[in-house]
């Protein structure tokens, strides 16, 4: 069986793939990537390193020929994911591909507020609805973005605001997304058609969060609760753009659009992400990290 990676280069991409080669031979390994150059490495051992891009409906079928079970792994094109993942799914199926595993996003429901929920959520339609099998991970919001960037800023700043009211969300560590993809992968028909809520093992509030950098710090922070209307005029004095604009993700300062985190922020104090399951310990047989155990692996990234 060859399993196909989409976004290969990337972070979530290089996990799933470190995972994947503990139980299978390089050679069983598609990785599509816009810059092959980034996977030499992996492809020196034996894996097959293909150039591909979501925007080339052609050129992403040929990439794709040959695999058997493909990894979406959702693109960081805000407002043009839609399309770009119907383009794969399209591309996949055309090429002989039996089944698409999806990195959707938690609690994904036609109503949410949220941006890149509502891309999900469009995704999963087309994906339902293509007549191949599937696995949908709907990730929760990262753990790992707690110590490497929201305990940095809140201890510079001495400070933190956020919008999401006493909106509960369970964080997951990116390594335990990436380690139940892999044994997703690694036996697609165990979980065929399957959707699953991949979250970490308790419910937080921001304020908890907060005050966990806090005590573990031991410096002062404060939460401050505010509206969205004050949030967003936060990030209009930061300069951060409203719109995503390509290739943001390559600036560390301004890495997200307002417009998607202030509706993110929305769906978490609507509830939308109040959701805690056991589905990584059931799919790969041992317990997610908690956000205290994610703290500890980054604490180089702020405790000085």
């Amino acid at each position: 069986m060859n399993i196909i990676i989409s976004g290969a280069s990337g972070d979530l991409g290089r996990k799933v793939t470190a995972c994947l080669l503990q139980t299978i031979a390089p050679a069983q390994l598609i990785l599509l990537t816009r810059n092959p150059a980034s996977l030499a490495n992996e492809q020196a051992h034996g894996a097959q390193v293909r150039r591909a891009s979501f925007d080339d409906a052609a050129a992403l079928q040929l990439a794709m020929t040959g695999g058997d079970v493909l990894l979406l792994i959702s693109t960081l094109s805000i407002g043009k994911r839609a399309q770009q993942h119907t383009t794969a799914i399209n591309a996949a199926k055309a090429a002989g591909v039996r089944h698409i595993v999806y990195t959707s996003s938690c609690g994904i429901q036609p109503q949410t507020p949220s941006i890149s929920g509502q891309e999900h959520y469009a995704t999963e339609q087309v994906l339902q609805q293509s007549g191949l099998t599937f696995t949908i991970l709907r990730n929760s919001w990262y753990a790992d973005v707690v110590p490497q960037l929201l305990a940095p800023m809140a201890i510079a700043m001495g400070a933190f605001a956020a919008s999401t009211g006493d909106g509960l969300v369970a964080p997951v560590a990116k390594a335990d997304c990436a380690r139940t993809a892999a044994a997703v992968l690694a036996n697609p028909q165990r979980h065929a058609n399957a959707i699953y809520e991949i979250t970490g093992p308790q419910l937080y509030t921001f304020a908890d969060l907060i005050a966990h950098c806090s005590t573990v710090s031991g410096k002062p922070i404060v939460y401050q609760q505010v509206s969205h209307d004050d949030k967003q005029a936060m990030f209009d004095a930061m300069g951060v753009s409203r719109e995503y604009q390509e290739g943001m993700m390559n600036d560390t300062t301004n890495a997200w659009a307002s417009d998607e985190m202030i509706t993110y922020e929305m769906a978490i104090k609507q509830g939308f992400f109040a959701i805690c399951s056991r589905h990584v310990e059931m799919i790969t047989g041992s317990k997610a990290m908690t956000v205290a155990e994610v703290v500890e692996v980054h604490r180089s990234h702020w405790d000085k």
